[in-house]
């Protein structure tokens, strides 16, 4: 009780009220409500992985069927034009996050409630989105210089773009991290429902433009910023105390970094197709790692509880449950990517249209790099929530050199192909560098990376249990 009431001994901020363990109080505030739980934290079981990989799988599938859409909408032509549109915003607003919402997770999973932080991620996501948004405008002409006019028209009407993804995404990183993943899983999912709506609604009316696809997706943004913000105001008020802005931003420059590396890493790709292959390639190669990537919830769903796990251990504990989720997820991803890979002929031409027959051989080629980015995003995670930002902005780094230096050459040898040779080059190289610095820092030999091996052992398990088997061995 003494070391408690030391700790709220703490100077008053000018102008501001008095700061409790890093919540700035700007009304009187009763203290159980923004102390830190003390040795308190929230049981990650399994109701979180099994409602996470439900909801990534049903993602999933509104993911493939909007792209189906899409694609079937505007052909290779026009797909390839949406995704120029929504490029460079995608971009600038994954890069001006500065890393606030991963500051914001970890804040929300130390924190008894989590209300100070959900004012906090509104406060700072309406600054970083405007900002972002500001130099995305100004910027859009040099970064598209041979795009028609019409196609930076749109890109630009599609800058609201980023104010929509901060504000989202800030107020879904304070439901993860408090252990709240019913309301985490129901605003992440929104999204998918409502732009395919969108979709279907042009497809009746037979609208094939590319502006109304990109209108569609500012629309399903704003729908899921509105209802988060109406579930937040049913339980608390918008006035009140917040966590400590300046700590946040102190904390989110490390992840800010890994920030500005993670969408050079995921767009360069189609920046190099752009430049040397054209919109119509880039349409084929969209679709084609839109259809590769359709068991990625084996990977995705994992690698969320896993930040929220590692955030709530110790530093240096937990190195067991990652390995056996790696594992089991690698083994899942070599059944299942298998199965598409041999169904992908069928199953490409006849759910995209006969449009994209010439993307399932890069389709086949993508399965490969995009089980090996699922991999290297879980372990990523992982390390992001044990601390260790900097390890991901390397990695990231690493293999957006690997791929850029890849893609240059076997594009212009191989064409679309070529890419995605490339695209499996660099997530393989980043891959490796993950595992690397995970036996590192959670003090392992590399003998060690046998416990990261899938064995009989997990066959067994799998074979045995016959259903979201990762879920539960994490789960344990």
């Amino acid at each position: 009780m003494d070391s408690r009431k030391e700790s709220l001994r703490q100077p008053l901020a000018r102008g501001r009220g008095q700061r409790v363990n890093d919540v700035l109080v700007i009304t009187k505030p009763d203290v159980k409500d923004v102390c830190p739980a003390q040795s308190e934290n929230r049981r990650i079981g399994l109701a979180a992985f099994a409602g996470t990989f439900g909801t990534s799988i049903a993602i999933h599938g509104f993911t493939v069927l909007q792209g189906v859409i899409v694609a079937r909408l505007l052909g290779p032509l026009g797909r390839g034009e949406y995704a120029t549109v929504i490029l460079w915003p995608s971009v600038f607003a994954a890069i001006g996050i500065l890393g606030t919402n991963i500051a914001l997770a970890r804040a929300a999973a130390k924190i008894h409630r989590p209300d100070p932080v959900f004012r906090t991620a509104i406060v700072l996501a309406g600054a970083t989105s405007i900002i972002s948004a500001t130099l995305c405008y100004c910027c859009i002409p040099y970064l598209l210089p041979d795009a028609e006019a019409h196609l930076l028209r749109l890109a630009r009407l599609f800058v609201p773009f980023i104010i929509l993804n901060h504000l989202g995404l800030n107020l879904q990183a304070v439901d993860q991290g408090a252990g709240n993943f019913k309301r985490f899983n129901l605003t992440r999912m929104l999204l998918y429902p409502v732009y395919v709506a969108f979709l279907v609604a042009m497809w009746v009316y037979d609208v094939r433009q590319v502006a109304w696809a990109a209108v569609g997706l500012l629309v399903a943004n704003a729908a899921v910023v509105v209802v988060r913000l109406i579930l937040a105001l049913k339980d608390m008020s918008l006035r009140g105390p917040l966590y400590s802005p300046a700590q946040t931003l102190r904390e989110s420059v490390r992840f800010g970094l890994v920030g500005a590396a993670q969408p050079l890493y995921l767009h360069a790709d189609k920046a190099i197709l752009l430049w040397l292959l054209g919109a119509e390639n880039l349409g084929l190669y969209v679709v084609a790692l839109s259809a590769s990537a359709a068991i990625g919830s084996i990977t995705s769903s994992a690698g969320m509880v896993s930040f929220t796990m590692a955030a709530q251990a110790g530093p240096g504990q937990g190195f067991e449950r990652i390995a056996r989720t790696f594992r089991i997820s690698a083994l899942l991803w070599l059944i299942f990517g298998g199965i598409l890979a041999v169904a992908m002929g069928l199953l490409l031409p006849l759910i995209y249209g006969r449009e994209f027959a010439a993307a399932v051989n890069p389709a086949r080629l993508l399965i490969v790099g995009s089980a090996f980015g699922g991999l290297a995003n879980l372990l990523d995670q992982a390390l992001r929530g044990q601390g260790r930002a900097f390890v991901g902005f390397e990695g990231r780094i690493v293999g957006l050199a690997a791929m850029v230096a890849a893609g240059i050459v076997l594009s212009s040898w191989f064409g679309l192909p070529g890419m995605c040779l490339a695209y499996a080059v660099g997530q393989g190289i980043c891959l490796a560098f993950f595992l690397w610095r995970l036996l590192a820092h959670y003090g392992r030999r590399i003998d060690a990376i046998g416990s990261l091996i899938v064995g009989w052992n997990d066959v067994r398990y799998i074979v045995s249990r016959g259903r979201t088997p990762f879920v539960r061995v994490a789960a344990r």
